[in-house]
């Protein structure tokens, strides 16, 4: 099954040059996680409800594909309700990762992803 959210702000603190992580919600947040945030909008034709997530699955940004290598605890119910989750790209998971985090490994010639208004992100259960 894929979803498919379409970029529609990105905050002014959202994306720290020497950062690998982002954090991910849905339009209905407050106004001060949108300066932190990446703001997306699911297709209704991929509703929520169904959401599913876990390693293994893909997630596709800026046209590459990155793998899952650990969805935490809380991220598919923090998705159905929030749009929500953080993701950490080329991070080791630290021995308490966070519950609603995604650690994403990047391949040999994959790098981080560039993250653009109308652009769409493409999370997809294998």
């Amino acid at each position: 099954m894929k979803w498919t959210a379409t970029i529609t702000k990105i905050g002014k603190q959202a994306i720290e040059p020497k950062s690998n992580m982002v954090i991910l919600f849905g339009e209905n947040v407050t106004a001060e996680l949108v300066e932190v945030s990446i703001i997306q909008k699911f297709d209704p034709d991929s509703p929520l409800t169904g959401f599913t997530l876990k390693k293994g699955d893909t997630i596709t940004i800026d046209g590459q594909t990155y793998v899952a290598d650990y969805v935490g605890a809380m991220v598919v119910s923090d998705m159905r309700a929030l749009g929500h989750a953080t993701l950490f790209f080329n991070q080791e998971k630290s021995k308490n990762p966070l519950a609603n985090a995604v650690y994403l490994t990047l391949g040999d010639k994959q790098t981080l992803p560039e993250f653009n208004v109308g652009d769409d992100i493409i999370y997809e259960h294998i």
